[in-house]
């Protein structure tokens, strides 16, 4: 199959996605509804996140509001409270409503990512965005090339590239260069790009972002819009087929 068809079918697939012809979830990445522009959104898009690799998205993002409901567990979305909390205790309490899966990575995580943003960024998602000129080019470079030892996890090509996103979809920013946004290779997206001929089984993130970059240059679509359509039509076992 040539790139020109193979553009079609995701063209198609795409406004199926834009019809409800794909069924999505009612609820995914469920929220406490603050206001979009504030710094208490920005972190609760922002922290969450750091942990959502090897766990089913939308269980993560029901522990996130939990966690963000209970009073006593709270503190955990604001750096500088967790920078001068015990690390038993945010251990203990980031496990309370299952936000935390693995004890010591996440612990980890968690806390290493709070410190640099109440060290370099005055404890505000919205300062490294700032920084970075609101350019998608550039924050990505700013988490993953300047200060990649400082965000654990969220530096790397899948996580960097949906925070981005979430943040593009939640809160108020508006980015310049979306396209610098790759679509963010989890396992939907391979499962789809493999079924769409666009790569081979076992293809690296690397390889997938290439691809999607590839096959809509000149399209106008920015690969990354294009993941909650995968996602959703994965989950539906590639139907309806195009």
């Amino acid at each position: 199959m040539n790139q020109q068809s193979t553009l079609q079918r995701i063209i198609r697939l795409k406004q199926l996605f834009a019809d409800r012809k794909i069924p999505t979830l009612s609820s995914h990445e469920v929220n406490p509804g603050l206001e979009k522009g504030s710094r208490e959104n920005y972190l609760y898009f922002t922290l969450p996140p750091c942990l959502n690799f090897q766990r089913q998205s939308p269980a993560m993002w029901k522990s996130a509001l939990a966690t963000w409901e209970d009073p006593e567990t709270n503190y955990l979305f604001f750096p500088e409270r967790v920078a001068t909390t015990d690390i038993e205790k945010v251990r203990v309490d980031l496990r309370k409503h299952k936000l935390s899966l693995q004890p010591n990575k996440h612990t980890e995580i968690w806390t290493k990512i709070c410190q640099v943003l109440h060290e370099k960024f005055s404890d505000d998602p919205r300062e490294i965005l700032r920084r970075g000129e609101m350019d998608a080019g550039k924050v990505l470079d700013l988490i993953q090339v300047e200060h990649k030892e400082r965000f654990p996890y969220l530096r790397g090509p899948k996580m960097a590239n949906y925070w981005l996103y979430i943040l593009s979809q939640y809160t108020d920013v508006q980015f310049s260069n979306m396209a610098c946004i790759s679509i963010i290779p989890d396992t939907h997206v391979a499962q789809c790009s493999v079924k769409l001929g666009l790569t081979k089984d076992g293809a690296g993130p690397e390889e997938i972002a290439e691809a999607w970059v590839k096959v809509l240059a000149g399209s106008g679509i920015d690969p990354v819009t294009m993941h909650p359509v995968l996602w959703n039509w994965s989950r539906n076992d590639f139907q309806p087929e195009v």
